[in-house]
């Protein structure tokens, strides 16, 4: 009894050293793969060891979630180059021109021609001073420094006080704007500035850009949509259309930087609505969603 009792033991500590020597093996292997692992590849799992197999399992997920983080890393870095040149050639234009007027006025002898390009050159400031004001709420929001205050708001006020800035523009347009104003208020769970921004923002756009057609509607159900509806000669990209720096033409060239839209998309999913666009034959048409007011 004693002798089978030694032979067990024996086979036992036979097995354990050989099972102890295969472990050092397969853990030297997977400091092996590590330290020569300069671009995080995945380890091989193919090991005897269950625990050790979890294990080289989880570094695996680890790798795979600092190549996520690399990739995250790049693409934001990418962007930043991408904004920081879009944004220089979007303000040296207007720069340059705002310069170049008030010396032509500076030169110019006759009182009018200086007044004509005075008011130019003033028009080109202003303009350049919404390009900072954009890149100013772009940066705030790509930060997630944006500070949303939601509160019962009365979204057909606001879009009258959008309308009236905004009616020299329309009458030099020759454009006949389409908003039927509601018997009651309409109330919506809104940040009032941001909300103000995004109106003011598809309310410009569309004077700039409409064939003749500006119309604002407001429906309210189990939410609120408002509906900016624009005449268009274009055929528009409606998925997109909301992107930053995003044109229709694809050039730098045109009026605007590309970020209206975008950042009514960002207001809007942090008041924790949505938008989205749609383009029926000449008719282009972006509806803003928002909870409704309690």
């Amino acid at each position: 009894m004693l002798y089978l009792i030694i032979v067990i033991l024996a086979v036992m500590t036979v097995y354990l050293l050989i099972r102890l020597l295969s472990v050092k093996r397969e853990i030297k292997s997977v400091l092996g793969q590590m330290s020569g692992n300069t671009d995080d590849s995945t380890l091989s799992v193919d090991f005897v060891d269950t625990g050790l197999q979890n294990m080289v399992l989880e570094v695996n997920r680890l790798y795979e979630r600092v190549r996520e983080v690399k990739a995250e890393s790049r693409d934001r870095e990418n962007a930043i180059k991408e904004s920081v040149s879009m944004i220089s050639h979007d303000m040296r234009t207007p720069l340059t021109s705002v310069i170049g007027y008030l010396q032509v006025a500076r030169r110019s002898a006759d009182p009018e021609e200086m007044r004509h390009n005075i008011d130019i050159a003033l028009e080109r400031g202003r303009y350049l001073n919404r390009l900072v004001n954009d890149f100013f709420e772009l940066s705030l929001a790509d930060a997630g420094r944006l500070t949303v205050e939601l509160t019962k708001t009365d979204v057909c006020g606001i879009i009258c006080e959008e309308m009236l800035s905004q009616s020299p523009a329309i009458d030099k347009r020759g454009i006949e704007p389409d908003f039927a104003q509601a018997d009651e208020n309409i109330y919506v769970m809104a940040d009032r500035k941001m909300l103000g921004r995004i109106m003011q923002n598809l309310i410009s756009n569309s004077v700039r850009y409409s064939t003749g057609l500006l119309s604002v509607s407001v429906r309210q159900e189990e939410h609120t949509e408002v509906i900016v509806r624009t005449g268009t000669a274009e055929k528009i990209n409606t998925d997109k259309v909301f992107d930053r720096f995003y044109r229709e033409d694809g050039s730098r060239s045109g009026s605007g930087a590309g970020l209206g839209l975008y950042i009514c998309r960002r207001f809007a999913e942090n008041m924790g609505g949505s938008i989205y666009a749609e383009q029926t034959d000449d008719v282009f048409a972006v509806t803003l969603v928002l909870e409704n007011g309690t």
